[in-house]
């Protein structure tokens, strides 16, 4: 049997043309409709990687992914940021996510016509069946963060994020999978990391998920290459965050987008009985008016839809350390976040946010922070 591509040539329904000629023209399909940066992974670019690098889990002939990164507006993140208005990112962050994810089929349809056979693969919200793994520890079908590092789309910040040059980690990837064998792109050298372990995503984030990596650091190889961030603590304490169980930093000061005020446990092990008890009184309360991501996950768990109140660590970070130095203070100078009885939330100074849920009926105010009971 000969193989599909021995010739070197792409036969299909829209002509003839060479797989070099591809490599650069599929880069322009990408850009073209929207893209901001392209790169190419091939199997032997991700060989001994993590299971999330098996192209052959979306598409068995894989021998090629096409990642590309979409940018988040950056005015609707300062402004996410200072509190000053959460719709703003919550609309961008959808409209990035389903951009990147049309721009995939896009690139999957384009090398289709071609003769070959590709599969798009969403930007996010999309994970691997398992009824016996974890909610919070589910896997993508396939790890966009690591194919964007492999094939020189970024590098890994302290945090774990893929710090591209242009927008930081402030980007949305997505991936076409091939059976068409492109040549793999080289990783940026790492002496041009622009991280320098300011701490900013550690100062934003109020669940202490990067606590230890100052001293323990994860280690990745793809094709022979190693990739370096910090180790994260247990993924349960990011998620009590972002889902908005606690937004309140330990000194009190500022909070993300979320009203919640359960307290979060030191230890990890002390994280499920944590769950317990924020959920009932989290369900209890309205959900934030207005704009929502509509995550399948979240749904099926908790019957509503994500309102997006964190992200910090990813928000505060910037090619630019003015630029850094700016989203951090304009965080921690935000105010409070509080939830008013008709579902509506308003960023206050950290005395006022107190005085308002002391104001409360201890019924109510029990669907936002644990209350002792008193004789």
């Amino acid at each position: 049997m000969v193989e599909k591509y021995a010739d070197g040539m792409m036969h299909g329904a829209a002509g003839t043309v060479s797989i070099e000629s591809m490599r650069e023209k599929i880069k322009e399909v990408a850009l073209t409709y929207g893209a901001t940066s392209v790169g190419i992974n091939d199997l032997d670019s991700l060989a001994g990687g993590p299971p999330s690098t098996d192209l052959s889990h979306v598409l068995g002939s894989a021998r090629s992914a096409i990642t590309f990164a979409v940018p988040h507006d950056a005015d609707s993140i300062r402004d996410f940021l200072s509190k000053k208005d959460r719709h703003g990112h919550q609309r961008d962050q959808n409209h990035s996510n389903t951009l990147a994810s049309g721009i995939a089929g896009m690139v999957a349809s384009y090398l289709g016509q071609f003769g070959a056979e590709a599969v798009a693969v969403m930007a996010n919200s999309v994970y691997r069946a398992g009824n016996d793994v974890r909610y919070i520890e589910q896997q993508p079908d396939i790890s966009h963060r690591y194919l964007a590092i492999r094939s020189g789309l970024g590098w890994f910040g302290f945090s774990g994020n893929v710090l591209t040059p242009e927008h930081g980690p402030n980007v949305v990837f997505a991936t076409a999978v091939s059976d068409v064998p492109l040549t793999a792109d080289e990783p940026l050298a790492e002496e041009d990391n622009y991280c320098d372990e300011c701490q900013a995503c550690n100062a934003s984030c109020p669940s202490g998920f990067f606590r230890f990596g100052k001293k323990n650091k994860v280690s990745v190889t793809m094709g022979g290459r190693e990739f370096t961030y910090t180790e994260r603590r247990d993924y349960a304490r990011c998620t009590y965050v972002c889902a908005g169980y606690n937004g309140l930093a330990k000194n009190g000061r500022w909070s993300t987008w979320s009203p919640g005020r359960f307290p979060i446990p030191n230890d990890d092990k002390e994280l499920k009985g944590a769950y317990r008890q924020a959920i009932p009184p989290f369900n209890r309360r309205p959900a934030p008016e207005g704009v929502t991501n509509k995550q399948p996950m979240v749904f099926g768990f908790g019957g509503r839809d994500l309102s997006t109140t964190c992200g910090n660590c990813a928000l505060v970070c910037h090619p630019e350390r003015a630029e850094r130095d700016r989203r951090i203070e304009s965080l921690q100078q935000g105010g409070v976040v509080v939830q008013h009885e008709d579902g509506s939330v308003e960023a206050m100074s950290a005395k006022d946010a107190k005085d308002f849920l002391a104001a409360m009926p201890v019924e109510r105010r029990q669907d936002f922070e644990f209350v002792e009971e008193v004789d």
